[in-house]
């Protein structure tokens, strides 16, 4: 069942406009028919005296709920989601009501609310269903895990194959293997550039992505992609949020994602020989679905491919373009990063062996990211409702309305992170950790926050998976970078008018493809290579 979708969100929107326009939700049906197999769990269990009647609280503050505020809200969202929830945060607090993809939704941050939402609410009031777009829930198709309800044995499947394959110390040891080697490469590659133009700019995000999708096809399907297919990938993507499956760009991520569902099958079937060694290009994942119950389904079996190196590509290609600018921006001293690396190196491992590239070995440079994914975290959580009303931080949150965890929140609170609007990437490292004194009075102090206090991926059941590879492959990226070259700066494209970066912030946070970058070649009589 789904509650709000664009269609009824429009037409709900018209109809507090035709009865005048400040009336609020409060008007709003609080009760909506269950789907069968779904229990209550008022009924299930005796109500606790010392919960609070959701019925008596008053909704989250908000600017106004009508049609106007409806496409405004959107607009604003879709056009700079940063300034949207800075401006409503700083108005009307932590939680707030607002509009999002043309839907009444409930935006919530700050470290005491989410911990509420995702200790107590998500599970007591069943706020399990996802509520998205569309184009999105069909793109993403019924085998994502973004559009399945947390109760489902399929979700649950899901998880278990996230944590074999995304978060394992197996998987991320397998990983970065393949992460060293394809990052080296590129490093050479545009080493080999800028010594022969040292005028001539890089476009970090595009080639990123390509350098993403290149790397985690190898890692998930055996093989890269050709030009064409990555511009499937990258049609797909665009496709997610499209506002018309009518549009020209939902048509072309269809088209994508049916062609790309040929080819990723084609290439799992390849390596079904018990046979084959075991250190094959993409065998290792291969093998831990081939044979997993209720992974028989080939649909499933290709389309879990293609989202798996979807939802690694971007992401990843959006932290590494962004701990590299950030880097520049607030003159972060690579010497650090360096230091690290040497210390890595005179330990006798290699680059290529796994152990590496640990994160507490390398706690300054993984601090980069950290404080990269606080100040600018790739999007928020996924917005999700519960058939009941509940409350939630003292509001009372209606049934069928959307809970949206925002980590834009309480990352920027001065009570959680001192000085929060400073890139300070010492808050991520343990004091034992630094050599001396750091002069950070916050050294470390961004460890021991808790739970709501940081989440870049998402929090509660549907929190993202990848975020340990994504600060892998970041950690291998930054020190390959810093090492080979002596620094960099922008040049000047895909900027706003105070210099700041022109990011393309929706579905993923990312610079934009013409956004250009200068690199700087150590000396090479007195630099060192990786």
């Amino acid at each position: 069942m789904k509650v709000y979708s664009l269609a009824r969100g429009q037409a709900l929107a018209a109809l507090l406009a035709s009865v005048g326009g400040g009336l609020s939700f409060s008007s709003t049906p609080r009760a909506l028919g269950r789907p069968k197999g779904i229990a209550s769990h008022s009924t299930t269990a005796k109500a606790n005296e010392e919960e609070m009647d959701a019925s008596s609280l008053p909704l989250p503050p908000s600017l106004g709920m009508n049609l106007y505020r409806n496409v405004r809200d959107t607009l604003s969202y879709l056009s700079d989601s940063d300034r949207f929830v800075a401006d409503r945060s700083g108005r009307l607090g932590p939680i707030f009501m607002g509009h999002l993809f043309f839907k009444p939704t409930v935006f919530c941050g700050g470290q005491e609310a989410v911990k509420e939402f995702i200790t107590s609410a998500e599970a007591k009031a069943s706020v399990t269903h996802p509520d998205l777009p569309e184009s999105f829930m069909d793109l993403h198709t019924k085998w994502g895990a973004l559009n399945m309800d947390i109760s489902e044995p399929m979700f649950k499947e899901l998880r278990a194959l996230f944590g074999d394959t995304l978060s394992s110390r197996e998987a991320l040891d397998r990983y970065s293997i393949v992460a060293e080697k394809e990052i080296q490469t590129y490093v050479d590659e545009l080493t080999v550039r800028v010594r022969a133009d040292p005028e001539q700019p890089t476009y970090l995000a595009a080639e990123l992505k390509s350098l993403c999708l290149q790397m985690f096809a190898k890692i998930f399907s055996g093989r890269g992609l050709t030009n064409e297919q990555e511009q499937q990938f990258i049609d797909y993507n665009a496709a997610l949020l499209s506002l018309s499956k009518n549009s020209n760009q939902y048509r072309k991520g269809v088209a994508a994602l049916e062609d790309l569902r040929v080819e990723m099958l084609r290439r799992f079937r390849s390596l079904d020989d018990p046979n084959l060694p075991a250190d094959t290009p993409g065998k290792w994942y291969h093998d831990q679905i081939f044979g997993r119950p209720n992974f028989d389904d080939e649909e499933r079996i290709s389309t879990e491919i293609i989202l798996f190196i979807w939802g690694a590509y971007v992401e990843c290609a959006s932290l590494m373009a962004d701990a590299l600018a950030l880097a520049h921006k607030n003159d972060i001293d690579l010497g650090r990063i360096r230091e690290e690396h040497a210390a890595r190196r005179a330990s006798g491992l290699s680059p290529s062996d796994p152990a590496f590239w640990k994160a507490e070995e390398l706690a300054y440079t993984n601090g980069i990211l950290r404080e990269s994914l606080r100040l600018y975290p790739p999007g928020a959580g996924v917005p999700r409702f519960g058939y009941e009303e509940f409350a939630l931080a003292g509001y009372r949150i209606p049934a069928g309305m959307p809970v949206m965890l925002e980590p834009r929140v309480g990352n920027r609170d001065p009570d959680l992170y001192a000085d929060p609007e400073n890139f300070e990437p010492l808050r991520w490292v343990p004091p034992e950790a630094a050599e001396g004194e750091s002069g950070c009075p916050f050294q470390g102090t961004a460890l021991r926050q808790g739970l709501g206090s940081w989440f870049p991926g998402g929090h509660g059941a549907h929190q993202c998976p990848g975020v340990p590879l994504a600060e892998m492959v970041g950690r291998i990226f930054l020190t390959k970078m810093s090492v080979a070259f002596d620094s960099w700066t922008f040049n000047g494209e895909g900027l706003t008018k105070n210099g700041d970066i022109k990011y393309v912030k929706i579905p993923v946070r990312i610079p934009p493809d013409n956004f250009g970058m200068l690199f700087k070649l150590k000396d090479e009589s007195t630099g060192t290579s990786l």
